[in-house]
């Protein structure tokens, strides 16, 4: 057995430790063995939901990856895909997935498991999938992650611990992980806001007026943004990170680029000696404003049609 698989094990067994003496503190001295049992979680079917055209589509469980797509049938579908098989130490069953009409929607929501639970032997696997009408105004107020497409009302995704990856979208969208990359692709709208505690934020092809993306730990990347509107702006900052920006040629932004350790490169040229840098670069007459940021890190700004691939 390597070293690397004993340690595994020992970290394990010590979490495992833990849980145990938590628990029983907690519950006046019950016993380890009084809180396992084992686990074979069947999701409960979901039937359609008939909630009109455009529809609020609240997505509410802390625990699930959750997929958003759009619908064939103008009608609301939610399928839990959750699977949970083995010897669990929990306090009690895991709840199931819960559907509802709401005056202006539906309601997709897993109560509060409120208990400590850890896997012992055994898999899960915690996933919804949910199509809705194209025209939704979706909201996933707490989740592990989520893939949404296709929608066209706005989008609102808050992610415990997860990636988020949003496509081909319209409207206004607001992205934020606690613990995981954010990814932009063709979107369009008002505004596009996007924020990482741990994790690189992507854009590819986004067209806003308004933008704001901002991470604590990542690189940003941005390829083919444009910034569009009356009063177009855009911030990008990383506190630990490099920034890339491709603007296209034909752009009319003023951009202000500045980093307290590292260069700044605009279409490949350097010009900067020490380790911190300033720059401003007018394209065109300059009526777009942004404002590119990293407090560790180089910025590479591409304003000439090359690609950051």
């Amino acid at each position: 057995m390597s070293r690397a698989s004993v340690v595994a094990m020992l970290i394990a067994a010590e979490v495992l430790i833990v849980g145990m003496a938590v628990y029983a503190v907690s519950h006046g001295g019950t016993t380890f063995a009084s809180g396992m049992h084992h686990v074979d979680f069947t999701p409960v079917a979901q039937a359609p939901v008939a909630a009109g055209d455009a529809p609020h589509v609240v997505v509410d469980d802390e625990q699930s990856r959750v997929g958003v797509t759009i619908s064939n049938d103008g009608l609301v579908h939610v399928r839990d895909l959750t699977e949970m098989r083995g010897a669990v130490f929990s306090s009690g069953a895991y709840p199931q997935l819960h559907v509802s009409r709401t005056s202006d929607g539906v309601r997709i929501e897993r109560p509060s498991t409120g208990h400590l639970s850890i896997d012992v032997f055994g898999f899960s696997n915690e996933r919804i999938e949910v199509e809705v009408p194209r025209a939704s105004r979706l909201e996933i107020a707490r989740c592990s992650g989520a893939d949404v497409s296709g929608i066209t009302g706005g989008v609102s995704v808050r992610s415990m611990d997860g990636h988020i990856t949003l496509a081909d979208l319209q409207g206004t969208v607001d992205a934020h992980s606690s613990d995981g990359y954010v990814e932009a692709t063709n979107v369009r709208g008002a505004r596009l806001a996007m924020d990482s505690l741990d994790g690189h934020l992507s854009l590819q092809n986004v067209a806003v007026e308004s933008l704001a993306a901002t991470t604590h730990d990542g690189r940003i990347v941005a390829d083919g943004l444009n910034l569009v509107g009356a009063h177009p702006d855009a911030t990008l900052h990383t506190d630990d990170g490099s920034v890339r920006v491709h603007v296209p040629p034909s752009a009319d932004v003023t951009i202000n680029a500045s980093t307290s350790d590292g260069s700044i490169v605009v279409d490949g040229v350097s010009q900067e000696r020490d380790d911190s840098a300033a720059r401003t670069i007018r394209l065109g007459d300059g009526t777009a404003k942004m404002t590119v940021g990293t407090s560790d890190g180089s910025i590479h700004i591409y304003t000439n049609g090359a690609s950051l691939q």
